[in-house]
């Protein structure tokens, strides 16, 4: 019963988290998107969690319904039926492992090398990420790659903006590099192509993307002021409603999220202290009663140690949005 009731409240948390996250105004998108990965970490997890506590549970009824001569049924005693009810489980965190093992493959391949980066010229932006200009005649930016992610924009997308526009975009394709958004985005979209279906997985997954999108503009408003920024948002809209409507502007033009990011940056106290603490607590509270909560359906005693390890795992993983890497790598 007590496992069963963590369950329930832990899905109940996970279901109204992306609610909580997005509702109060002026939250730092960086913290934002904290929660939002938190919440789908959950995701990915709890079906391997439900899993292990259903079969456990059985196999330990099971287990105890003894025959004659003192044999368990079907003989298989306890500790037996307890594995069996681990393998559904390991089949849940399977699918989950298959996607994100093909998008780190799609990460992998869309990293810029070889002959596309001898052809490439770098271009220097103030927060220390160089951004890759690719000679092109489709307009595209991004920030992608795996191992090596690079911000890369193409020439085509260069020439229809103007030279603050420009390092509007470039800054705000660095920025994405400098925090890690292109590998957060792999292990997301693991959960996201997993179970994208259910309607809390698809919201917390469109909030994460639009609050890694916000996050960038900010240290892009920060580098070059706000009103570059917006201009090159609005250029982007337009491009996308006109003759570039294939979709060519990938990545900074994400259409449903230009009219967020633009709104963001037009209010002068877009982002407030007291509700970003508030989230940031909350997301806090999730995290540690997510790692209680797995120690719990998963049969395992919930010790201090225990908990702090699971919760270090689980933080690690949510606040990667809230900090760049210090360590810079060796350039080319």
């Amino acid at each position: 019963m007590m496992a069963g009731a963590v369950g329930v409240a832990l899905l109940g948390v996970l279901v109204l988290l992306p609610g909580l996250v997005g509702a109060p105004a002026g939250v730092s998108p960086r913290v934002a998107a904290g929660g939002y990965l938190v919440s789908l970490v959950g995701w990915g997890l709890a079906p391997a969690l439900w899993f292990a506590c259903l079969g456990a549970s059985v196999g330990s009824w099971l287990a105890g319904m003894r025959v004659s001569g003192g044999g368990c049924l079907f003989g298989l005693d306890e500790g037996q039926w307890r594995l069996v009810g681990y393998l559904p489980a390991a089949g849940a965190l399977g699918v989950l492992v298959w996607h994100a093992i093909g998008l780190a493959i799609s990460a992998r391949r869309a990293e810029l090398r070889g002959l596309a980066l001898a052809a490439s010229s770098r271009r220097e932006v103030l927060g220390g990420v160089g951004v890759w200009v690719v000679p092109s005649d489709r307009p595209a930016a991004y920030a992608g790659g795996l191992w090596r992610a690079r911000a890369v924009v193409t020439s085509a997308f260069l020439a229809a903006l103007d030279e603050g526009e420009q390092r509007a975009v470039c800054e705000h394709e660095a920025a994405h590099v400098r925090l890690g958004h292109p590998r957060v985005l792999v292990a997301a979209g693991a959960v996201a192509a997993a179970y994208g279906r259910f309607p809390p997985v698809r919201r917390a997954w469109d909030g994460l993307r639009r609050e890694l999108e916000a996050a960038a503009d900010d240290e892009a408003a920060g580098a070059v002021g706000p009103a570059p920024v917006i201009s090159a948002l609005a250029r982007v809209a337009l491009l996308a409603a006109g003759s570039y409507r294939d979709g060519g502007t990938v990545g900074f033009g994400d259409v449903e999220h230009l009219r967020y990011r633009i709104a963001r940056l037009e209010d002068a106290r877009s982002v407030r202290t007291t509700p970003t603490a508030l989230v940031g607590s909350s997301v806090a509270l999730v995290a540690s009663a997510m790692a209680w909560s797995g120690c719990v359906l998963a049969g395992a005693d919930a010790t201090i140690a225990g908990v702090v390890a699971c919760g270090s795992a689980i933080a690690a993983v949510g606040l990667r949005p809230t900090w760049a890497w210090r360590i810079r790598l060796a350039r080319r």
